[in-house]
């Protein structure tokens, strides 16, 4: 009997431990929506992709997540997606052509993005903010 114990022990202690390291790997908030995946799709990874993608920035899907707080490499005083201050981003920035943005509008050498998908980012950003 002590047996039975010692083994259901174990095993209850094994499946939390796993279930820990499952959550660790996926950290909170960084689960990116289905729709921003699609925008990111539709007008950006054409470019953004591959092992050399321009200014190292991958938007496919399994890299999206790696935007979030990073220093732009244009601008490393702002970050490409700002949490603390979702306007500051300058993904948002350069997909909406501010004015202090380095270099062009996004995409470049394409139509910019509707207003539609600029919303979208805008959301999906703006949803990121830390309290």
């Amino acid at each position: 009997m002590k047996n039975l114990a010692r083994l259901l022990c174990l095993v209850l202690a094994l499946s939390g431990a796993g279930m820990a390291l499952a959550q660790a790997k996926a950290p909170a908030g960084k689960d990116i929506p289905a729709n921003v995946i699609e925008v990111f799709k539709k007008n950006c990874t054409g470019c953004h992709t591959g092992q050399r993608p321009p200014k190292g920035l991958s938007l496919i899907p399994s890299k999206v997540a790696t935007v979030i707080n990073a220093p732009s490499t244009e601008k490393p005083e702002l970050k490409l997606v700002d949490t603390a201050i979702p306007e500051a981003s300058y993904l948002l920035k350069k997909i909406m052509g501010a004015s202090d943005i380095t270099g062009s509008r996004m995409p470049r050498g394409k139509k910019p993005l509707d207003q539609a998908d600029i919303d979208v980012i805008k959301a999906w950003i703006t949803g990121l903010k830390k309290n």
